[in-house]
């Protein structure tokens, strides 16, 4: 189950597609850029090093990585609140 903000909702989905580490991680920060404190925002990946990028991302900008779930083999969704 994707958690979500006090209002019921998801804010912003960005389906990521197959962009790599660079491309990825600058889109999400514009994203996030725009978005205002407290609001989720669900990035789903096509890459395998998003596994690792998006998590270390989250951390080093002190944004909260609420959940993370694959879906088969090479999709990934992550839900992150912007703090």
């Amino acid at each position: 189950m994707i958690k979500i903000n006090n209002k019921g909702q998801i804010d912003v989905v960005y389906d990521a597609g197959e962009a790599g580490c660079g491309e990825l991680i600058m889109n999400v920060f514009l994203n996030v850029k725009k978005m205002q404190k407290g609001e989720i925002i669900h990035v789903i990946s096509y890459d395998l090093g998003a596994k690792e990028d998006i998590p270390a991302w989250c951390r080093m900008q002190g944004h909260s990585l609420l959940e993370v779930f694959e879906e088969g083999l090479l999709i990934t969704h992550f839900v992150i609140q912007k703090n």
